[in-house]
């Protein structure tokens, strides 16, 4: 039984904590036992993990400088004894490899999520320090690989590509009566098209450009609603920018949902306006439910999303350009048809769970048999 310590920022609804529910949930338990250290407490997944019977340890960080929390990090994992120490994003892969080396956990593995172009100097020497203690680094794509390795030079040795993965439903189980109670619960019995997008409401996900596209979109198809899933910093700013364009009648907020993939099973398009990822789950998860994207032309995005095969690529910050291929896919609904099915294959092929939770097993066990 090889124990893993898993250390993550929080588990609030996102991209990481969700990919980090779908493996837990998903190890062999007969060969690994899973323990999530989350450095902030009352996390909105905590029960999720909780009800797949993984142990989860909350540590209470209160502050960006919080040094009390660190010796009680430091005490988990010293009683814990983990095997491997598996980190997740910047905070968790500073404090987390740090305690693990003074704990000299035998095993230790960070996760790079995104393109942080925003990180300093500093930022990146300290990756560089801990790197030295650190067996691999597993990035969710080609292109934050090709990142890191130009701003943090990681040697291709210390460096694996491993997918994020989605939990795929056929299609064929997506029977008439949940998606007309799901049109009906967003009340959108009346609605012709149904657009949607998903993601934190940051400068970061290009929602502000999906926004300025909508009132060319409803001149050509006035019943067409959006459906903006998440929440964030910029909520009230959108907002306001949908009440300027005289378009908020056309748009529902739904806040932080859990039933993002059902949402997406209703809706005819999904967009993914970012201007910098990582592997962005909305992606693969729209393409589980066999629903085309139309996604901004950035190396993350364009590695999952083949254009004019799978879904369509568009300039980052081209409002026009969103406008101009939502319109175009809406007046040929057979395309739609097409390359969901595509995206469904792309999925299937190459970003299931399954491939995922496989992958980091293998590292697993073979960094295990080197601990000594």
């Amino acid at each position: 039984m090889i124990k893993i310590c898993y250390v993550i920022g929080t588990l609030n609804i996102g991209g990481t904590e969700k990919q980090l529910l779908i493996l837990v949930k998903g190890l062999d338990k007969k060969r690994f036992l899973p323990v999530v250290i989350s450095l902030r407490k009352k996390g909105h997944l905590k029960k999720d993990f909780e009800a797949s019977g993984i142990k989860v340890i909350e540590i209470g960080k209160r502050f960006k400088i919080d040094i009390a929390f660190f010796f009680k990090l430091f005490n988990v994992i010293k009683k814990e004894k983990p095997v491997i120490v598996h980190t997740f994003l910047f905070t968790s892969n500073t404090w987390g490899r740090i305690a693990a080396i003074l704990n000299k956990t035998p095993l230790l593995i960070s996760s790079e999520q995104c393109v942080d172009s925003w990180k300093k100097w500093h930022h990146i020497l300290i990756d560089k320090i801990l790197l030295y203690f650190t067996k691999i680094v597993t990035v969710n794509s080609y292109a934050v690989k090709n990142f890191y390795q130009k701003s943090e030079h990681i040697p291709e040795p210390k460096i694996r590509v491993i997918h994020n993965g989605t939990e795929i439903k056929s299609t064929n189980t997506q029977n008439l009566n949940s998606l007309l109670n799901k049109k009906k619960e967003l009340n959108l019995e009346k609605a012709e098209y149904i657009i949607s997008c998903a993601g934190r409401f940051t400068e970061q996900k290009g929602f502000i450009y999906l926004i300025k596209a909508i009132p060319f979109i409803l001149k050509n198809f006035p019943q067409s609603y959006f459906i903006f899933i998440g929440d964030g910093p910029l909520q009230n700013i959108f907002k306001k920018e949908t009440e300027k364009l005289a378009i908020n009648s056309n748009i529902i907020f739904t806040g932080y949902r859990k039933d993002v993939m059902d949402i997406f099973s209703i809706s005819d398009i999904i967009v993914v306006p970012s201007m910098f990822e990582g592997m962005p789950n909305v992606i693969s998860e729209a393409m589980a439910v066999g629903k085309p994207v139309i996604g901004t032309d950035i190396p993350e995005i364009s590695e999952i999303v083949k254009d004019g095969k799978n879904g369509l690529l568009v300039p980052v910050k081209n409002s026009g350009a969103l406008a101009e291929k939502i319109i175009y896919l809406l007046k040929n609904p057979s395309l739609i048809l097409k390359m969901g099915n595509e995206g469904y294959k792309t999925v299937v092929n190459e970003y299931s769970s399954g491939k995922m939770i496989t992958s980091y097993e293998n590292l697993y066990l073979e960094l295990s048999k080197t601990k000594n």
